[in-house]
């Protein structure tokens, strides 16, 4: 996540998905921005000019979902108003969502996953929100936009039950990327619960959740629920 981004339609989604989450199980979810400076990762990232898919905001069918997240997310069209702490102080959001704000740090990445577990300690589940998804092979800064593998051994020693965004690939059907992923996630012993929920937004992004064999959450029922709310979200099990 980088905070020119806030406020896109990835986050509006996204903060549905959650909120439906917290009121299912009557419990906050942590939120792991995996904030990025994108000065740190180089010029090229700081000429991309993504993060602008705002159309969303005058959707009339689409605003019904939330009305409430809409209109806290309207004052993110001005590009200077996007600061996470402004969004996270204000919205109503914080009686679902425990938010971590702090900025990944490169040189100190395993104390930063460390901080923000002890920030988690009360939250059984955390949705992770790294710019692209998941990294098995990536080396040097580009890693700041993604969830590694032992970002997610971290959480899981702990207990928790992490959900991560994944965008979609651009090189790949859907179910060949995910096949990829999910194989890839195996050989690192971490194991996917399904289904995995993807939203049919452009670019999709799809929301992978990782258990412990332990877990007793029916996470495919509070999907197929909330599912069920939006025509804009579908649920894929990939063989």
């Amino acid at each position: 996540m980088q905070e020119r981004y806030l406020g896109d339609i990835h986050d509006y989604f996204k903060f549905l998905f959650i909120k439906h989450l917290s009121i299912e199980l009557n419990s906050k979810i942590g939120l792991n921005w995996f904030l990025v400076d994108p000065n740190k990762i180089g010029l090229k990232e700081l000429e991309k000019n993504d993060g602008e898919r705002r159309s969303y905001l005058n959707n009339k069918l689409v605003n019904s979902f939330d009305k409430k997240i809409i209109k806290e997310l309207r004052k993110f069209r001005d590009i200077n108003k996007r600061k996470i702490s402004l969004f996270t102080n204000h919205t109503h959001l914080k009686e679902y969502i425990n938010f971590f704000n702090k900025y990944i740090d490169f040189y100190n990445r395993d104390c930063w996953i460390k901080e923000s577990l002890k920030h988690f300690k009360n939250e059984k589940i955390v949705f992770l929100d790294p710019d692209n998804g998941f990294s098995f092979k990536r080396k040097g800064r580009t890693t700041l936009k993604y969830v590694l593998p032992e970002d997610c051994k971290a959480y899981l020693s702990l207990g928790k039950i992490v959900i991560i965004t994944q965008f979609q690939s651009f090189r790949l059907k859907n179910s060949d990327h995910l096949k990829n992923i999910i194989n890839d996630l195996s050989k690192n012993d971490i194991r996917v619960s399904f289904p995995i929920l993807r939203n049919r937004t452009a670019p999709n992004t799809f929301y992978i959740t990782i258990t412990n064999k332990n877990n007793k959450i029916d996470f495919k029922k509070i999907y197929e629920n909330y599912a069920r709310k939006n025509f804009k979200v579908e649920l894929i099990n990939v063989l």
